[in-house]
């Protein structure tokens, strides 16, 4: 099949004319004309039903639309992995991430990068997981990490890190007492929390499960880093949760970090990209790494 044809004959469609088209491709109505009814015989088949006024697709036109756009996608892919495969592993990677994949995932993840392929740069954005989901549906980002639990038939979304959560107790306070925490001990403590702007997040596991064993938590601050919560905790503001990664944070600042038993609050790290969306080779390359580092801090 001959691809500017098809290229035409999807320009006409998404312009609602031939006289339209025309002037979206810089060219006259007679020889586009020509071109479709040249598709038309090469395919052995109408596009159009040119019965009344306006063109109105028949049920094959309707079908080469369809798998003409994807066939056309797919091309310009396979020009695109040529020229990666011709010039070497290259490109700018760009990612999103919520803080504690930035702190524990990426930094190993971009040493190795540049190690493997110092031609690649990597493009971090920072923040809470609507922003990294709305940066990643504008195509700002390839790529997203984030924590909050949802569903989504645009996106694909791969589980990464399953971690338990402990909780950051000011100096001195009672609870450092403990060896491990039950949610009843919490009844009387002023709460931090993550804000959850979509999906289900920390906060709405810790309010849930309090509220199912007969309290609601007083929460004095909701923040989108843990960061400053953290230091909060230690200018003994509250109390606040964090996952266990946060063990590994060599930090003079850092708050006591207690096991969490009765429940057990467990979170999750996920990957998340656009489905059917072009990912190339540097990012494809990245992932495999994010993934790959993934499966070693949980075994």
């Amino acid at each position: 099949m001959d691809l500017h044809r098809l290229r035409y004959f999807i320009t006409i469609v998404e312009s609602g004319s031939i006289s339209k088209a025309a002037e979206v491709l810089n060219m006259t109505q007679p020889p586009l004309s020509i071109m479709i009814n040249k598709l038309e015989k090469e395919l052995n088949v109408f596009l159009f039903d040119r019965s009344g006024k306006r063109l109105k697709l028949t049920k094959h036109g309707e079908f080469l639309y369809r798998r003409g756009k994807e066939l056309l996608v797919a091309a310009e892919n396979i020009e695109k992995e040529l020229l990666e495969h011709r010039d070497g592993l290259r490109g700018t990677v760009n990612v999103g991430c919520i803080t504690s994949a930035n702190l524990f995932i990426l930094p190993q993840v971009v040493q190795k990068v540049r190690g493997e392929s110092p031609n690649v740069i990597v493009r971090v954005k920072e923040g809470n997981s609507a922003y990294i989901l709305s940066e990643l549906r504008s195509q700002e980002l390839e790529l997203g990490i984030v924590r909050t639990i949802f569903e989504a038939d645009d996106l694909n979304i791969t589980p990464l890190i399953e971690e338990q959560l402990l909780l950051a107790v000011p100096p001195g306070h009672r609870l450092l007492k403990k060896s491990s925490i039950d949610l009843n001990d919490l009844k009387n403590e002023k709460f931090l929390l993550p804000t959850t702007s979509f999906g289900r997040g920390i906060a709405d596991e810790i309010i849930e499960s309090c509220q199912n064993i007969g309290f609601s938590p007083e929460v004095v601050y909701w923040g989108t880093e843990v960061l400053p919560m953290l230091k909060m905790v230690k200018k003994e503001v509250g109390i606040t949760f964090v996952p266990e990664s946060f063990n590994k944070l060599q930090w003079p600042g850092m708050p006591v970090l207690i096991p969490l038993e009765n429940p057990k609050l467990r979170t999750k790290l996920s990957l998340v990209t656009l489905r059917n969306e072009y990912i190339q080779t540097a990012s494809k390359h990245f992932i495999d790494m994010v993934k790959d580092m993934a499966s070693l801090s949980c075994s």
